[in-house]
């Protein structure tokens, strides 16, 4: 026999006894599968369960955490809104005593003669629609929901309705009554202030003479400026009720929200 030929005798007796224990040992791991798979199973099962039940816990403890942060803004939203409310009803006052007086001054401008107001009203009238009550609305709470991410912590959606409406109005309202101050700065603060004393009259000759003084009182100039107060603050009255009227439909939802 050749000396290839015993290479190849020899090769092949040492390959027999690996494939045969390759064999074994597939055929023991697949006996094993066969009577482990069980338990495998429920090694598995066990694992989920108690992945599961972790997260379940710490999406527990997050729930309870916004809750708890939640109730913290309506109560401070409740704050915010109540300070609100009763600084609405000293502007609104404030607001509606202009409006008033400044239709008493178009009245007079329009029969001097037979209107009812005094000689030393006029001044006062003037004084009195040259006032600027203004409404600034306390949103602190608003705004730290919003710059904090924490909006979403607001679930209700009709509150969450309300609330936008609500604070939507009062910035139309600071836009309004920042374009009124710069209107009453540049154009009717001017032209009263070079006409009239704003200062409480000693006596009432000063305002017989503004009485009496037809070219003035029968200006154009002078019923535009009466004109246009009455008109800045009539439109700023309606903004001021639209927005007490949200405060208070605010104030019952956050109260509802947090009886829950």
């Amino acid at each position: 026999m050749s000396w290839l030929r015993l290479m190849e005798e020899s090769i092949r007796k040492k390959e027999q006894p690996s494939a045969s224990n390759a064999r074994r040992k597939e055929n023991k791991v697949l006996h094993l599968i066969r009577e482990m798979w069980p338990a495998y199973v429920i090694e598995v099962l066990v694992i989920i369960l108690g992945i599961s039940i972790t997260v379940s816990i710490e999406k527990w403890r997050d729930d309870r955490k916004e809750q708890q942060i939640e109730k913290v803004y309506l109560q401070n939203l409740a704050s915010n809104i109540s300070t609100d409310k009763n600084l609405l009803v000293s502007v609104i006052r404030g607001t509606e005593k202009i409006i008033y007086k400044g239709n008493e001054l178009m009245l007079f401008l329009q029969n001097p003669k037979g209107s009812p107001i005094a000689a030393n009203e006029i001044s006062e009238d003037v004084r009195a629609i040259l006032d600027r009550p203004k409404f600034q609305s306390n949103d602190a709470t608003f705004s730290d929901l919003k710059s904090s991410g924490n909006l979403h912590l607001i679930q209700d959606i009709k509150l969450k309705n309300i609330l936008f409406s609500y604070y939507t109005t009062t910035a139309a309202i600071k836009e309004l009554q920042d374009a009124e101050q710069m209107a009453t700065i540049n154009i009717s603060g001017p032209f009263f202030l070079k006409r009239f004393s704003l200062a409480e009259p000693e006596n009432a000759s000063q305002n017989r003479v503004i009485k009496n003084n037809q070219n003035l009182l029968a200006s154009v100039e002078f019923k535009n400026n009466v004109s246009l107060r009455i008109e800045n603050r009539r439109e700023l009255l309606s903004l001021y009720k639209d927005a007490i009227n949200l405060s208070k439909q605010l104030s019952k939802q956050i109260s509802a929200v947090s009886a829950q």
